[in-house]
């Protein structure tokens, strides 16, 4: 199912970190159903059936709307976009379009939304925790407004609100207006909550097999849960580790298919707010190849040698193919007939091959097939990789107090604008 090589990257010396691997694992086993410990993620799909049954219930009923708006930041909502954009056009069976609002200020990108959904059938999912967070809370305002002048007292009927239990404003408010909701549950902190309400609402309504991404996540929990020292899971940490222990300060995502942009940007946020903390962790970037081989191509190969790669590539089957012509102007004649994903292929071996020999050391990841299954599969492998990352480097995993401090100062100044 997933394949990691590590023949171009450095000797991983596993034995070093076997005792403290093993001994995280156990200690992981021991909290993870906890309720004072981010570990809620771990067994959820296994333990919580009913809940998330009820979320993709909810999805296919949202079927009958045009379009629904996702509104949410961070890990309320680069989870299921990540997902989307990568399967949108990838399935037959469209159903429900999805929009995603709330995770920027920017006044031109909401009004340009709003005017769109003016002409649409639509519905809101608001996902946030306490409804305190600024940028879904904004637009939670601008496009209740919206259904309101719309459809009236309908309006309440097309919000669901995905948010804490028990506790929060809007949790409150959902009470209070009569909204249907979801639970993000309290012990699973936004980034790890894919594969919970937060997800499987809007995947569910855009038509994707959440049934075939539960049979995902199930496969990764036989073979990522696992105690052993050569769990690919803990070896991609221990590579990361070992990476940063000799002064690598960079980890360039790579993929070859710009679908996969927004699961970089999820991948970003997994790492970037797990592991960066106390002057520790390793900066977390992102390149589209082949395209960036056009403009980041040189830094990559020729820059600072503070980087290395971690390569994600998935088969196709698109049999997409051009023909020879009778003026061979380009001198691609030669390629004619070979199918476009085998020479996407070609491209990036050969672009693994020349960063090895420039010294840019490089993890491959291969999936056989992508399917909703397999990127389900692949998503559980980074959580709990990146889990084991952030114990071998003895920071939190699942706390963020620098964004707490930018929180505190934006807060600041706009007190002084009341």
């Amino acid at each position: 199912m997933l394949k990691l090589n590590f023949k171009d990257f450095y000797e991983l010396e596993t034995d070093n970190y076997k005792d403290e691997v093993l001994a995280i694992h156990d200690n992981v086993e021991k909290l993870k159903n906890t309720k004072e410990q981010y570990l809620g993620w771990i067994d959820y799909t296994k333990d919580h059936s009913k809940e998330i049954d009820k979320a993709i219930q909810l999805g296919l009923e949202l079927q009958k709307f045009e379009t629904l708006v996702v509104v949410g930041i961070g890990g309320s909502f680069l989870g299921a976009k990540s997902f989307y954009e990568i399967f949108k056009d990838r399935i037959d069976d469209k159903k429900t379009e999805l929009i995603f609002l709330g995770n920027n200020i920017s006044s031109h990108y909401i009004k340009t939304v709003l005017k769109k959904l003016e002409t649409k059938n639509f519905a809101v999912n608001i996902i946030s925790k306490s409804g305190g967070t600024l940028e879904p809370a904004i637009a939670f305002r601008l496009i209740k407004e919206l259904l309101i002048s719309k459809y009236g007292t309908e309006a309440k009927e097309r919000i669901i609100v995905t948010t804490d239990p028990k506790n929060g404003n809007l949790r409150k408010l959902a009470l209070d207006e009569g909204y249907r909701t979801l639970e993000i549950p309290a012990n699973i902190g936004g980034r790890y909550s894919i594969f919970t309400a937060v997800g499987f609402l809007p995947l569910s309504a855009a038509g994707i097999d959440t049934n075939e991404m539960l049979k995902g996540v199930a496969k990764a929990k036989q073979e990522f849960d696992a105690r052993q020292l050569d769990n690919l899971a803990y070896l991609y940490a221990i590579a990361r580790r070992k990476a940063s222990e000799i002064g690598k300060k960079i980890e360039i995502f790579t993929a070859y298919d710009p679908s996969f942009s927004y699961y970089l940007e999820w991948l970003k946020q997994l790492y970037g707010e797990s592991e960066g903390k106390e002057g520790k962790g390793i900066y977390p970037m992102s390149v589209i190849n082949t395209r960036d081989l056009h403009s980041l191509g040189q830094f990559i190969q020729e820059g600072t040698q503070e980087h290395f790669e971690t390569i994600i590539w998935a088969e196709e089957k698109n049999q997409l193919v051009f023909d020879r012509l009778v003026v061979d102007y380009d001198k691609f004649n030669d390629l004619a007939g070979i199918e476009i994903d085998i020479i996407n292929k070609k491209a990036m071996e050969g672009t693994r091959i020349a960063h090895s020999n420039g010294n840019i050391k490089n993890i491959l990841m291969e999936i056989e097939e992508l399917t909703p299954f397999s990127l389900a599969y692949l998503s559980y492998f980074f959580m709990k990789a990146c889990s084991m990352t952030c114990y071998l480097l003895k920071v939190d995993p699942f706390n963020q107090p620098g964004v707490e401090e930018y929180k505190k100062e934006i807060k600041i100044l706009l007190d002084e604008l009341k």
